[in-house]
């Protein structure tokens, strides 16, 4: 059932309302120059541990992106590898992009799916802490 109302599966759902989850797709970059890939982020996009992904940043919007399937080999950079407990290296990103890891962690949630296929864009949540 695609778009079925609340009372459409059971009458006694009448005036009922879909409550969303707390959950919000998120990746923290911690103390310890990691990506973390949050569940729900990892449910919504289809990412599983040993997975490889690639990742662009816009510095200037402080959007950070993740590419997977045939967005993500479309790319000719390094793949970024998802490991057993869903985290990514990110020394090279924080040392590139000169985020102060003394203010970590910082919090890009999820703000868009691309219009190609397997494109995520993420928004750092307080540019200010950069």
């Amino acid at each position: 059932m695609t778009n079925a109302t609340l009372s459409d599966i059971d009458p006694l759902l009448a005036g009922f309302e879909s409550v969303p989850s707390d959950g919000i797709p998120f990746i923290t970059l911690d103390k310890h120059k990691r990506f973390y890939l949050n569940a729900t982020l990892r449910k919504l996009i289809g990412i599983k541990a040993h997975d490889r992904v690639s990742l662009a940043y816009n510095p200037a919007e402080h959007t950070l992106a993740i590419l997977t399937g045939n967005a993500a080999s479309a790319v000719s950079s390094t793949n970024y590898f998802v490991d057993k407990r869903h985290y990514m290296s990110a020394r090279r990103f924080v040392a590139e992009y000169r985020y102060d890891i003394d203010l970590a962690p910082f919090t890009f949630e999820l703000q868009r799916s691309g219009t190609a296929a397997g494109v995520f864009l993420f928004k750092l949540t307080d540019v200010n802490s950069k």
